[in-house]
This record gives C-alpha cells, structure tokens and sequence, in this order.
C-alpha cells in the first residue's frame, strides 16, 4: 500500500477522473485545422489546470503504458503483458481507491484494456470487450454465440472474408462491438448520475486508434467528409502495406486522425460539463492524457511501432485540480507517476516547477530489448546495446550522433537508461490463440 498524504487527492476531492484516448499525440492539443480548434475542451481544461510539456508514456503501445499508468510500475517490471491477479501487489489506483470508499468504474474497449489481463482489478463496474461485459450489459452476445459455433470450420473462413468486407464497405465488424465515444460517454454519465457519494471513473477512447472513425458531423466541421471504406483504406495502408503509401495519404490520413481527436474532445466535454452542471467540478480531479501517440511517416513510421520517437511517446497531460494554481510547466513528466499523484498528492505534483529531468521509456525486456531515457533536449535510445541519439527542439526530433552530447550529459542520460528489473508473474490465462485473436481485432493481424 501506498504511503498516505494529507494533500493526496484521494482525501481531499470527491470526483477522480482519468479519461485516456488511444494514440493521442501531444501535438494535437491547442492546434486548429482550417482555423478550428481541434481540442475547445482540453484547451479551455488545461487554462484553469497544470499542463505539462508533454507527458512522456511508459512505451509506445498500449501493452506498454496501460499496467504503467495503473500500477505506477515500469513495464518491464511485469514478466509478461497484464496484471497479476485482484488484491496482489503491486496494487491498481482503482484498488488503492476502493479501499478508500470511492466507488469505482472503468471503460474501455481496447482489446488489450480486457478482463483477460486483470486490467480490470479494483473496478465495481467495468465495460469492456470481454464475453463477460456483453453478457452483462446484453449487447452482442449472439456474435460470440455464432463465432463459437462456427470456429475451426469451414465457415470460419468465409466468415473471415466477410468480416474483411464489412470493414472495409463499412468500417464496421461483425465480431466486434462498434460503439465509439458517445455511446460509453452516455453510459459513464449515467453512472455517475446513479451513484452518490465518493467515484473514481477511468475511461479509455478508443477513437483515435485506427482506423480513426468520426461522425460525419464532425468531419463537417472541417471541411471535408470521408467514407468509411476509405477512412479504413487508408488504415489498412498503415499496418498491411506500409510501402503503398503515397505523398497524398498521408495527409489524409491526419486529417481523418484530427477528426477523431475532435471527437473524443468532443465526449471528454460532455464529461466535464456533467460535473460543471451538478456542482462538481470543484470537488473533482480530473487527468486528460494518452496511452502512446501515432506516426505519420516521421522517421518512416506510421501507426504505433516498437519505436521510442517523440511522436510515439509524446502525450497530452492536463491535470485539473480544484485546489491546485493552474500552470503551463515548460517540462516533461511521465505518466507512470499517475498511481502515487492520485493516491498521495505526489507525483506529478512534485514537478509542477519545470517538470522532470528525465523520463525514461521502453518496450518492456519480455518484447525486445528497446529502452530510451527522454532529457530536456537529448534522447538516448538503447537497442539491444546499439546506442542512438536524439536532439529535441520545439516539439522537433532529428537523429544526430551520440558524440555530439556532451560527455557530462551523456553519462547522466547513460545512467538514467541502466535498469534492472525484478518483473512480477503475470497471473493471465490467456493463450496465444485469445492473445492473437486480440491483435487481430486491433488491425494488427489477420485472424
């Protein structure tokens, strides 16, 4: 357990509210398309909040960040993806706040957010993409049924081919649940709506992972409306033909990303206004962050490789506090520190004069060997003992030669990358069948 602060947000405020979006790049907050604001919401959030420059992800995926951003754990402190099972240490920031009488929920359809991986330890209500939340919620159930029915058939083939079709006429799955941020928005305002007293509430968006569906009317907005057949087009590009790429996706392909950023803002404002509307804004902490961020060709990648450039671990991190001066820190901090901000007043709050030195990031050992230590203006990044440099200047990142930091640096920044590990077990009884399946859902492979 945790050491207890008397200025720890989980003593002092009634509301504690984590809301993550998938892939969100840091650069997307206070930017416009077209002379529109992408994030009205988070803009105006982080005016009467602590914002720093940026947050940095524990590693660029959501395998990565999510048992970090819950556990205050680094990832290669886990022998495996996932949590160990409920009430062992180390313990989750919902488990932390339960004991502490806060009622709590989560919502996520992140694939890699499920039951399946103990994501799900500490919550009293938790809406995932798991056999067990259909059930409970009734939706979709007759999909799994039939998949059952028909897996290692014949018919699971065809199936496959359709489901490919769906998506790509469509954007839609016949697997899967298609609900996107307005759906579990309507359904996080009415928990908090039937429930009195202490609430910690964790939501994950999913909408600006690809493929990067948005309403039409919020594309409208912009300009321009695209289908959902080419929306997943050019999404499939990303993860199955990367070299068909041409100079003209690429910036539609951000285009239909900005779109799903203003969405999500979108959402997160409906969150906010609740609590603005019921009194509670100023008895609430509230975190607007992202798991990783997204590629767009920089340094030949898109999507979310196994890569540690800024536009892969870079994230927004706004941290409104009621009783905390607001504050635009011209400094990094890392997300790991979320668990002890929320649960001890520390944290983050300890780093609201210029940020934090150095952050370090990974793919966690269990992966690969890929490891990097973020300073103030150089990046060192280790793989499997081949070094590389980078030079960070106004949210630019260009590769140089590890020569050209200072020796003095780079030994700082050559220490703060040396880390040993003792991981503890993972307790997940997932196969690699189920493991795959997920990967498969995500767009990362075919099933």
């Amino acid at each position: 357990m945790s050491v207890q602060n008397e200025s720890s947000p989980a003593d002092e405020l009634d509301n504690i509210i984590l809301l993550s979006a998938d892939s969100l790049r840091f650069d997307r907050i206070h930017a416009t398309r077209n002379g529109e604001p992408l994030t009205p919401t988070l803009d105006e959030l982080a005016e009467d909040a602590i914002e720093f420059q940026p947050g940095v992800a524990p590693g660029p995926s959501t395998r990565d960040s999510i048992p970090s951003m819950l556990t205050g754990k680094y990832p290669s402190e886990f022998d495996e993806y996932g949590l160990p099972k409920s009430g062992t240490q180390p313990l989750t920031i919902a488990e932390e706040l339960a004991d502490r009488g806060f009622a709590t929920a989560g919502f996520s359809h992140n694939n890699f957010t499920a039951r399946r991986y103990n994501i799900d330890r500490g919550f009293d209500i938790f809406d995932d993409v798991s056999r067990e939340a259909r059930e409970e919620n009734n939706r979709g159930v007759w999909r799994l049924k039939v998949r059952d029915l028909i897996e290692d058939t014949s018919l699971m083939q065809v199936a496959h081919r359709t489901n490919t079709l769906a998506m790509e006429l469509l954007g839609r799955s016949l697997f899967l649940r298609n609900e996107g941020a307005e759906v579990i928005t309507d359904r996080a305002v009415d928990w908090l709506s039937d429930i009195d007293g202490k609430r910690f509430l964790w939501m994950h968006y999913m909408d600006t992972h690809h493929p990067y569906l948005s309403p039409e009317r919020i594309q409208q907005q912009y300009g321009r409306v695209y289908s959902k057949e080419r929306i997943k087009r050019l999404s499939q590009k990303t993860r199955s033909a990367q070299d068909e790429i041409t100079d003209e996706d690429i910036p539609e392909m951000e285009y239909v990303y900005d779109c799903s950023v203003r969405y999500v803002d979108e959402q997160i404002g409906r969150i906010v206004d609740y609590l603005r509307a019921e009194g509670e804004l100023e008895s609430s902490l509230i975190i607007v962050t992202g798991d990783h961020g997204e590629g767009f060709g920089e340094f030949g990648k898109f999507g979310h490789a196994d890569e540690l450039w800024d536009t892969l671990i870079a994230v927004p991190l706004i941290v409104y506090h009621p009783n905390k001066p607001s504050k635009s820190v011209d400094g990094q901090a890392p997300l790991r520190l979320l668990k002890e901000s929320i649960v001890d007043g520390t944290g983050l709050f300890e780093l609201t004069d210029s940020g934090s030195e150095y952050a370090y990031a990974e793919v966690p050992n269990y992966r690969d060997e890929l490891s990097g230590v973020r300073g103030t203006e150089y990046k060192l990044i280790d793989r499997g003992g081949e070094r590389l440099a980078t030079r960070i200047t106004n949210g630019d990142e260009e590769i140089i030669p590890v020569e050209e930091i200072s020796k003095a640096e780079r030994e700082r920044l050559k220490k703060e990358l040396n880390r040993d590990f003792n991981p503890v077990r993972v307790a997940s009884d997932v196969d690699r069948r189920e493991f795959r399946k997920d990967l498969a859902a995500l767009g990362y492979l075919d099933e």
